[in-house]
């Protein structure tokens, strides 16, 4: 396991006891991180871990969990990088490849965090955890304290898509519906945290932030070693681009891997407070007033981690892309037809974003693309159920089938 080397601020660097974990930096109010000692890794380590089974901890080194015994997992991890020539053909992107995370456990990428903060929550001997959600961190959090043994209080905005209640319900958590939009809830769940001192699982947690890197070492490992021209995320809080650009880092720092992908942030138009910090040439964000939108997983108005997705972008000189509704929408529908990967409408945005990139000329064809895709379809079938092909009615006879089969042939 990981030894944690520091806890600090990466905006005014103030250093913070690991020993006693805080929500926020005490000076600054900015998000801590976490820092792992690599320095004293095994040369040997590399060619350790591709021997190691598959999955999220066989990059335990580089997690913040110093006791094996802790480890809450569900097999999460080392999802697959797909490519297929109809996407290819249909984007104009040679080298476009979609990584899969509607394949996790609970079908979205909240668990590659959740795996390490209920871990935390073991080793720190958390009576039970929380957290505020548009719905995929519910569900992730919900079974991975199922697995834990502990309480899990869920606080989700009342509108959220009934699947994604479902399945926090059905592992058994407290599950709280706030009426009004997230960020509504959000305050609520603060107020309730320092109420009655459940663990926080939010982006404000150091030590659930880092599970993301994987998403780095996985691509490295399933490229060959290849770095990506371009990997981009559906963003809410903007986690996704700054633990994977952290990821990168490390594998640098290692010698491991030589450059990092240009980073970009992919937001719903109806909730883009990244992008129109990016393109104002902003250093932070300032809080939107969330629109309806199909894309509630990422459908944040103050993001927590906003001003590091913003360096992490113009640090690699990537870009922030905001896709309107109908844009995430044709994005999902041409993944199912063309991958056969059904994901909800959020994740959807990452390919989105792809599409305009290449649209403005920004990525070549022959460019090598990543599109991390973030949670399945079945979360959210509502918006693809009412674009989808209607399904006919027979009577169990030929006579009555073939003319529908003639009319589709």
């Amino acid at each position: 396991m990981a030894a944690v080397a520091r806890i600090d601020c990466p905006r005014c660097a103030l250093a913070v006891d690991g020993a006693t974990p805080t929500t926020y930096c005490p000076r600054c109010g900015g998000v801590l991180e976490a820092h792992v000692d690599l320095v004293g890794l095994s040369a040997g380590l590399e060619a350790e871990i591709r021997r190691r089974p598959r999955g999220l901890w066989r990059w335990r080194e580089f997690l913040p969990i110093a006791d094996d015994a802790s480890i809450v997992s569900l097999g999460e991890g080392d999802t697959p990088l797909v490519h297929t020539r109809r996407l290819a053909a249909e984007t104009g992107l040679d080298r476009l490849w979609i990584k899969n995370d509607t394949l996790l456990p609970t079908g979205s990428l909240k668990d590659r965090s959740v795996t390490v903060s209920l871990s935390h929550a073991r080793e720190v001997k958390a009576s039970a955890v929380g957290v505020s959600s548009t719905g995929n961190h519910a569900a992730s959090v919900a079974a991975y304290a199922a697995a834990a043994g502990l309480p899990a209080f869920v606080m989700i905005p009342a509108a959220t898509a009934p699947g994604k209640v479902m399945q926090a319900r059905a592992y058994g958590a407290h599950v709280i519906a706030v009426q009004g939009p997230f960020d509504r809830t959000s305050a609520l769940f603060k107020e309730a945290l320092a109420e009655f001192g459940w663990y926080s699982c939010l982006s404000a947690n150091a030590w659930r932030n880092e599970g993301k890197k994987t998403y780095a070492f996985e691509t490295w490992e399933q490229l060959g070693g290849e770095v990506p021209a371009w990997m981009i995320h559906p963003i809410a809080g903007g986690l996704g681009v700054t633990a994977t650009w952290k990821g990168w880092r490390e594998l640098n720092a290692l010698g491991w891997a030589r450059g990092v992908p240009r980073m970009v942030a992919a937001q719903a138009a109806a909730a883009a407070p990244i992008v129109r910090a990016w393109e104002r040439g902003m250093d932070d964000p300032v809080p939107v007033t969330v629109q309806p939108t199909v894309a509630e997983s990422i459908a944040v108005g103050a993001p927590s981690l906003g001003w590091r997705a913003l360096r992490a972008v113009r640090e690699t000189g990537g870009a922030c892309v905001a896709g309107s509704d109908g844009e995430l929408l044709a994005a999902q529908s041409l993944l199912a037809r063309t991958t056969g990967i059904f994901c909800e409408p959020s994740a959807a945005a990452s390919v989105a974003a792809a599409l305009a990139l290449r649209r403005a000329g920004r990525i070549r064809p022959d460019d090598l693309v990543v599109c991390v895709v973030t949670g399945h379809g079945l979360k959210q079938p509502e918006p693809a159920a009412a674009r989808a092909e209607p399904v006919v009615t027979v009577e169990p006879s030929l006579a009555d089938l073939e003319p529908h089969l003639r009319r589709w042939l």
